[in-house]
């Protein structure tokens, strides 16, 4: 069986939630890489994939933050949904990401701080916004809460070649586990 990236590529078809908003970057990027792309009303997360016929939005699946600000927002204003979703994603799905566009690391999240022309237009209450989402992530990733990781894209023009290489490891290693599985079957069946 070939577990190739090419093969992989040529058939996947990336799935991104009806509610996504602003990734016209995103599908740009998918486009011009020749990989197919449709929306789906996805239970939790923003974005997944199909491959070879089968679905895995229960399997595998993105959340993207496109800056620090949309995650702040929903952590203080959406924070009833957004802890909804992540913990059905944690009863749901094997592989969840949280992923932060616009960001380079927990270091540069931790440290985040709205520009002062910015508080001072939108009337601002809060500057240090990056410690109070680095904190809610470190409590949420851990296996006792949501279970999940958080993976940073510093320049958003890679961030699908980055949901790509995600999927095609988890794809990967599906199709790897399977064959085991398969395998084992027989030889017990033999014995």
């Amino acid at each position: 069986m070939a577990y190739d990236k090419k093969t992989f590529l040529k058939e996947v078809v990336i799935l991104h939630d009806t509610g996504e908003q602003k990734n016209g970057h995103i599908l740009k990027a998918f486009d011009e890489m020749g990989i197919k792309h449709q929306t789906k009303n996805l239970d939790y997360g923003d974005y997944s994939f199909m491959a070879q016929g089968r679905d895995f939005s229960f399997l595998c699946v993105i959340e993207r933050k496109a800056n620090v600000n949309e995650l702040y927002g929903n952590l203080t204003q959406d924070r009833e949904r957004i802890e909804r979703e992540f913990a059905l994603a944690n009863r749901s799905g094997k592989d969840f990401i949280l992923l932060i566009e616009n960001c380079s690391s927990m270091d540069e999240l931790r440290e985040y701080k709205v520009p002062d022309w910015e508080m001072e237009k939108f009337k601002r209450k809060r500057q240090n916004i990056g410690l109070e989402c680095y904190s809610t992530i470190l409590s949420w990733e851990c296996g006792n809460r949501y279970n999940f990781r958080t993976v940073f894209v510093a320049d958003n023009t890679k961030t699908a070649a980055m949901m790509l290489e995600r999927f095609y490891y988890f794809w990967r290693n599906f199709k790897i586990q399977n064959a085991n599985r398969r395998g084992m079957r027989k030889s017990e069946a033999s014995q």
